[in-house]
């Protein structure tokens, strides 16, 4: 029979791997598929085949630089003072947490103040022009942004960029048999003041909530609406998309070492339980022997099919 392509023919390879049709494998539909989809997890964040390194563009927005063109969000604020005038936008600690002022005329604390961290996801009638940053969306099939390329720093593009300009005056020198060592330097000079001055932006990313925060100076005449930053991220391997990865023989193995393990989960209730025929259901043995068989399996994934990449993940 040929191997498993989608999730469906997966559950079946694994079904006669535990014994059907001979034996009645007592497992529901989604317990199986449970297993299947934790099996798919663990493969995309260890194997070296279940993420791939990409880049993608990210395109400059209006939105996108009204959100970020302010100071950084400061850390601490002022402790909250009954007695004081506050404005919308303000900002107090109560109890080592931040909150903003969100409306004046509110009768109660909790209508007149908005927790910050919930406050900055949605922009919409408040001006953080002082406090905070807006997360870019990242999409949900990205594990890891590792880093985003250098902006240019020349201040301009095209024909009139310093570099350019300077490429250009010394090829003519060139052609009146200039030496190459004197522009070699030259280059080496401005790549190096380059990377002093125009510094890698730092980056903040967490993929469960789906959000990159770049902290760079966004008043820079490089961040301009329709312009575009290029960034290194890894991307999952998705099997509904690429049905050859249900193929994995890492795959197939902890998959069904897992269904094994619910299987006789679900028989530990029955232990010790005769049959007709004299037959003894030992529940726990079947789920000790597959806890054995996953413990294995996951230290082969960490110890030999480890993406080695992963350690520089940001």
């Amino acid at each position: 029979m040929a191997l498993p392509t989608t999730k469906q023919g997966l559950a079946d390879w694994i079904l006669r791997r535990l014994g059907a049709p001979m034996i009645n494998v007592e497992l529901a539909d989604i317990q199986l598929e449970d297993a299947i989809d934790e099996a798919v997890q663990w493969y995309q964040n260890w194997h070296y085949d279940g993420s791939q390194r990409s880049y993608r563009t990210i395109k400059i927005t209006a939105e996108m630089l009204a959100g970020n063109r302010r100071i950084h969000q400061n850390i601490n604020a002022p402790a909250y003072n009954p007695t004081t005038g506050y404005f919308i936008g303000d900002r107090i600690m109560i109890s080592n947490k931040i909150f903003v002022k969100v409306d004046s005329d509110a009768v109660t604390f909790d209508s007149e103040w908005t927790y910050e961290a919930a406050a900055l996801n949605n922009t919409d009638g408040i001006d953080y022009t002082s406090q905070g940053q807006v997360g870019i969306p990242i999409p949900n099939d990205i594990i890891s942004v590792v880093k985003i390329f250098r902006v240019d720093g020349q201040g301009v593009s095209g024909m009139w960029n310093q570099e350019y300009q300077y490429f250009l005056n010394d090829m003519n020198w060139f052609k009146g048999g200039g030496s190459m060592a004197s522009y070699y330097i030259s280059k080496t000079n401005m790549g190096m003041l380059d990377n002093m001055l125009n510094t890698q932006p730092a980056i903040r990313f967490n993929k469960h909530k789906n959000k990159l925060y770049i902290d760079t100076n966004w008043a820079k005449s490089a961040f301009v609406v329709g312009a575009y930053m290029v960034a290194e991220v890894y991307e999952v391997t998705d099997p509904e998309v690429f049905g050859d990865v249900y193929q994995d023989m890492w795959l197939k193995r902890y998959s069904t070492a897992l269904a094994k393990k619910q299987w006789g989960s679900n028989l530990k209730k029955y232990q010790n339980t005769e049959l007709p025929g004299g037959i003894m259901l030992s529940g726990q043995e079947l789920y000790d022997e597959a806890m054995e068989e996953v413990t294995a399996l996951e230290l082969e994934l960490k110890t030999t099919n480890l993406e080695m990449d992963s350690i520089i993940w940001g």
